[in-house]
Order: structure tokens, then sequence, then C-alpha cells
């Protein structure tokens, strides 16, 4: 492949090129390996979290969140949970003056699971809300009671 074929990854709302524009025009590179991509912030929250198989139900996994945002979250599990799967995912939200935690439930896809320090780190991201999960978590993360997760390393 020639050299002037070869063409980065853009990612974002990046404006294709007309045939005004000229040929040889600067393309954004990609994130480089291990660079932050998420677009929303990430928060610690360290809620327990249940993952069931859409499909039969019978694929049960029970883990911790580590961080979360309204598209997905980080979940430690003491299993291996398959990737490319879709889990319906139960959050139980712990509620002040020791009350009845809330759980929340959403349906989302395993991405990766990642093996670290005896512990798989499990990401999912949000596909679907059931009931008023998505307000419910939208106001936790809006009422600055969790602390933003930094990405600097």
């Amino acid at each position: 492949m020639a050299e002037e074929d070869a063409q980065p990854a853009v990612e974002g709302n990046e404006v294709a090129a007309t045939e005004a524009a000229p040929a040889a025009q600067p393309v954004p590179a990609a994130a480089p390996p291990g660079a932050e991509r998420r677009i929303t912030q990430r928060y610690i929250a360290h809620w327990r979290a249940a993952l069931v198989s859409v499909g039969d139900g019978e694929a049960r996994y029970l883990g911790t969140t580590e961080n979360l945002c309204i598209s997905g979250a980080a979940i430690a599990c003491d299993d291996h949970v398959p990737p490319q799967k879709e889990y319906h995912i139960y959050l139980e939200i712990p509620q002040a003056g020791g009350k009845t935690p809330l759980v929340i439930q959403l349906q989302g896809k395993v991405v990766h699971t990642t093996l670290s320090r005896k512990v798989f780190k499990v990401g999912v991201v949000f596909k679907q809300f059931h009931g008023d999960a998505e307000k419910v978590l939208r106001a936790i993360l809006a009422s600055g009671k969790l602390k933003p997760l930094s990405v600097e390393h």
C-alpha cells in the first residue's frame, strides 16, 4: 500500500471531505493505545452488581462496580464473564440512613473481560434502561455525591 493511501482512523463527528477540499488535507490521528477514549465522565461507585444472561437467564455473575457513567460501567467480578454477550444488569445503590438499597435494572453488553490481580475487570456498555433506571442514574451522577474518576496515570 502506498504511503499516501494509508489514513488513520477518525473518531467523532468529523465532516467528510468534499470534492472542493484538497486531497492532502491532514486527518486527525486516532487516540494512542491505552489513551482515554470515553466521552462522558466516569465516577467512582462501589455498588453491588449482578449480571444475568439475556438468552436463558442461566449464566449469573456477581460483582461490584468500580466506576460508572450514564453509558457504561467497570465491574470487578470473581468469575470470567464472557464478552460480546448481552446481560440484564442489576445495580444495588446504597441509601443514606440505612434505608433499603435501591435496585435499578438495565440491559447491557459486555465489551471486554480482563484478568487483573486475581479479579476479572468487566467492561459493560449500557444498551437499555428499564423503568426509571436512566432517570435515577442521571440524578445520582449529577448530584455531586460521587467522586469523579481521574484519568491521570
